[in-house]
């Protein structure tokens, strides 16, 4: 236990030093990802920190006015707590800490699946990888979300071996944690309960997951209580999917359908929808409820009138789940001498030269062959374990729209993987070199 206490305060310091270095380089370029997002944030962290509990929980002119609940409250929760006893840059430093953890939540998975040393190895390459780092310094609650899922993907393989009753309790209510800060999660728990009946032991398969379930329905039951109550409908967590499907299906069409793209095509969009001819200025003001639930009715005729069109951008959405993003991070061209302190300037040049190297082209090759490496030493449930998330997103996440950052959590639980493969080349190579030794030492 010791020995395991050590390695993951190291893998820890690692990863913040990572993700440090990497937003010091970056700082000026990572402020205006999503910047109008990142205030609106703040502005309801900063009421809930002012004491206005009214609108942190409402907004300003509820239910006609949505604003406030275009994204769960467990981001600006927790912004606005840090807020009562320090600033917003505190967060950002807490942030780091938080998001650091995931080095140390892969590291607990990894190793409760396979060995110690594969568990380090798929640890530091979520430390070093340069896409993880540069959205852990972003002021957005997408790299967090991935901690409490990682947290549950941890006490469902505990529930492998231990089928107790606080296993179970405890993956839904990290699950449910997650949507509490991005509401992407809302049906990954159907994926863990439809694993559960593959994985777990045949007498506890139904209890596991019949707790699983009720705890994450328990645990994001108080937003959809507070929608219920301020905006006199059943929103499960936020409103703003029709936006979203609307634009993503934009991504896919050429143009000839006319569908949005941007915030700005999506009100005029609304004006056409509603007959009004109105100038609308904000998505969700006024009557946001029911022009986001407009947009999902639009998107859904537009589905219809052509499925195999809507279906070949699902796969090839389905596919970019599975890419590593070319962040700034690993760009050569950038180099913010200016804007970094020399001190910690010249120690992330060796990073971005490490960093250079986790791409696509580098690291899908490996989480393959680690894939099959696994598949065949017959290890079915590690298997199973480790593609619940990424096939979620892979399949559910592009039926409404796919950016990176909200498909984070694949490229973490593909790091086990990875290790995997890598761990195994490891092996072969110093096999080889042994075999090369006894021949050269044979008369």
């Amino acid at each position: 236990m010791r020995r395991q206490v050590v390695i993951c305060l190291f893998l820890f310091t690692v990863a913040f030093a990572v993700r440090f270095l990497v937003w010091q380089n970056n700082k000026v370029e990572m402020g205006t990802v999503q910047s109008v997002v990142t205030e609106n944030y703040l502005r309801d962290a900063h009421a809930l920190a002012s004491g206005d509990i009214r609108t942190f929980l409402a907004g300003d002119d509820p239910p006609t006015n949505a604003r406030v609940i275009d994204h769960p409250p467990g981001y600006p929760l927790l912004i606005g707590i840090v807020d009562v006893i320090g600033t917003d840059e505190l967060w950002r430093y807490i942030q780091f800490a938080l998001n650091s953890l995931a080095a140390v939540l892969v590291f607990l998975i990894a190793a409760a699946l396979f060995s110690g040393s594969k568990a380090v190895v798929a640890a530091l390459l979520t430390a070093f990888s340069p896409q993880l780092a540069y959205h852990s310094g972003i002021m957005l609650p997408d790299e967090m979300t991935v901690l409490p899922i990682l947290a549950a993907v941890y006490f469902f393989v505990l529930s492998l071996r231990d089928a107790r009753l606080r296993n179970a309790i405890l993956c839904g209510f990290f699950l449910g944690v997650s949507c509490w800060l991005r509401s992407n999660a809302l049906l990954l728990p159907v994926f863990f309960a439809v694993s559960a009946f593959v994985v777990i032991a045949s007498g506890n398969r139904v209890r596991f997951a019949a707790l699983m379930l009720a705890g994450f329905a328990a645990t994001i039951a108080p937003i959809t209580i507070r929608n219920a109550v301020y905006f006199n409908n059943f929103i499960p967590l936020s409103l703003g999917s029709g936006t979203t499907f609307v634009e993503g299906l934009g991504d896919i069409d050429d143009g000839s359908r006319g569908l949005p793209r941007t915030d700005e095509n999506v009100m005029l969009l609304d004006a056409k929808l509603d007959g009004s001819g109105k100038q609308y200025s904000s998505l969700y003001d006024p009557n946001g409820v029911e022009r986001d639930r407009r947009r999902s009715d639009y998107g859904l005729s537009a589905v219809r009138a052509e499925p195999f069109w809507f279906a070949r951008g699902v796969a090839m959405r389905g596919l970019s789940t599975l890419r590593l993003e070319r962040v700034p991070a690993i760009a050569p061209e950038r180099d913010e001498r200016e804007t970094t302190n020399p001190l910690f300037y010249w120690p992330n040049r060796p990073l971005k030269f490490l960093q250079q190297t986790v791409i696509t082209a580098v690291f899908m090759p490996l989480v393959l062959l680690g894939l099959a490496v696994i598949a065949f030493r017959r290890g079915w449930r590690e298997l199973i374990v480790i593609l619940i998330v990424p096939l979620y997103y892979a399949t559910v996440q592009p039926l409404v729209h796919t950016e990176y950052r909200y498909v984070l959590a694949t490229p973490h639980m593909l790091m086990v993987p990875a290790a995997v493969a890598l761990c195994w080349l490891f092996g072969k190579i110093v096999a080889a070199v042994g075999r090369d030794r006894e021949r050269a030492s044979d008369p």
